[in-house]
């Protein structure tokens, strides 16, 4: 199940167990590259760690937060 990352999110959001396992899987590259910074013995109690920092961070994510292209290039607008 490949989705954008929104997309899952908004599905992770929804207690969706599919849409939580497409987000965990979006940033297995960035878990597997953190992995490879600690020891060996260490690595699978770190994944779980990481694995739950994902979760509590699709809990807090505020999808109300984000905003729509016209918002965005607006604010883009401003920073010039």
């Amino acid at each position: 199940m490949e989705k954008r990352l929104y997309s899952a999110l908004q599905l992770a959001k929804q207690k969706d167990e599919e849409g939580l396992k497409e987000v965990i899987h979006q940033f297995e590259k960035k878990i597997e590259a953190e992995l490879r910074q600690t020891s060996f013995q260490n690595r699978d109690d770190l994944r779980q760690e990481l694995v739950i920092k994902v979760m509590e961070a699709v809990e807090n994510y505020k999808m109300e937060d984000v905003p729509n292209f016209e918002q965005f290039i607006e604010e883009q607008k401003g920073k010039k």
